[in-house]
């Protein structure tokens, strides 16, 4: 996880392996993704989040073009529940896959006010440039000829 606290923002990578492996993550209905991203933003306990809803599922734009992997782009937003008693609207974007024996997700948010004034677009960019790799990565000369590092 890496986040800044006195501002709110924050991105998380999770893995639920309950799921196990999903073959076409792009045919999975909007219920699957709000279960899942419940699952990875209430990690330290089901009573930090209410009015959880993904407002929009796409696949991501070149979702392929590291082999057959399937990304999904999930906005979301909902309201953190901090300790001193808040309510804090919060809006993020999740990148969804699955790869191995698990669903693999990378989430950003921050509380509406910054998500709305500057930072969706660089969330986005951040969900975006999610991979995830079981198997590793593919040797470099091998990349190359397959175009994905020209």
């Amino acid at each position: 996880q890496a986040g800044e606290y006195a501002t709110g923002d924050t991105a998380t990578f999770f893995v639920n392996t309950e799921a196990g492996n999903v073959q076409d993550i792009a045919s999975q209905p909007k219920t699957f993704f709000e279960e899942t991203l419940i699952k990875a933003i209430s990690q330290k306990g089901n009573n930090v989040y209410q009015n959880f809803k993904v407002t929009k599922v796409v696949e991501a734009e070149q979702s392929n073009k590291y082999g057959n992997q399937k990304y999904m782009i999930c906005d979301f937003k909902y309201d953190l529940l901090t300790g001193a008693g808040f309510e804090v609207d919060r809006r993020g974007i999740a990148s969804v896959t699955s790869s191995g024996n698990a669903v693999e997700v990378l989430w950003c948010a921050a509380t509406r006010q910054r998500y709305n004034k500057k930072l969706e677009p660089v969330l986005r960019n951040i969900a975006g440039s999610f991979r995830c790799y079981t198997e590793g990565l593919k040797d470099s000369t091998e990349l190359i000829q397959n175009g994905s590092l020209s």
